[in-house]
């Protein structure tokens, strides 16, 4: 079964309803307008979620829905009953502060395949790579291997070197959890463009799951 992602970006800001110089915060884009529904990479570095084998320190976890979440947000929210769950909330001043150089916890999370070069340097041919090619190379059976353990079997940097083919036990960085070119992007345009004017403190991303 899938994991959705659902939620709102909010902006606190005045309405028509408050008084002058009064701010609430106001449901400003329903966020599946902007696309990263079932981006479990993402989910994991960010909120914890779809992260089995704890590759990732969360950048927010499950903290709930708000106390001060916007009317819409908590009807949207109430609209899934049971079945939501991991509500939390992102900041921007705190997507702003991500290191995301940051390594993921595991000594290793993936094995990468190059191919070698003539003058002995290595070209990438796959960032991840589960083939029987590997496996032979590494000695193991593809079909009984949990890869997602297997930063408990081999140092990030240890090589398996067949000749013209070298595979690598790699480390993700949050950045390739999250790229900056990649689903989220649109979010971080969004959240960035009200910010310039209310407040990095003023702009957050509120969100939840559901199966």
């Amino acid at each position: 079964m899938g994991t959705d992602i659902r939620g709102f970006v909010e902006c606190r800001t005045w309405a028509p309803a408050l008084n002058p110089g009064e701010r609430a915060w106001q449901a400003a884009v329903d966020l599946s307008l902007l696309g990263p529904t079932r981006d479990y990479a993402a989910f994991a570095c960010l909120f914890g979620v779809r992260d089995p084998h704890g590759h990732w320190r969360p950048v927010v976890g499950a903290r709930g829905l708000p106390e001060d979440a916007s009317a819409t947000t908590r009807a949207g929210y109430a609209s899934w009953g049971p079945a939501a769950f991991g509500a939390t909330w992102l900041g921007w001043d705190e997507v702003l502060a991500v290191d995301w150089d940051e390594p993921a916890l595991p000594r290793a999370t993936r094995i990468a395949r190059y191919r070698r070069r003539p003058d002995g340097s290595l070209d990438p041919v796959r960032r991840e790579d589960w083939s029987r090619t590997f496996a032979r190379a590494a000695g193991i059976d593809s079909r009984t291997f949990d890869f997602g353990r297997l930063g408990e079997h081999w140092a990030e940097g240890t090589e398996w070197d067949t000749g013209p083919l070298v595979f690598r036990a790699e480390r993700d960085r949050r950045r390739d959890a999250v790229p900056a070119d990649g689903p989220w992007r649109p979010v971080w345009t969004v959240l960035r463009t009200p910010a310039e004017v209310h407040g990095e403190q003023h702009v957050r991303l509120v969100v939840w799951f559901e199966e």
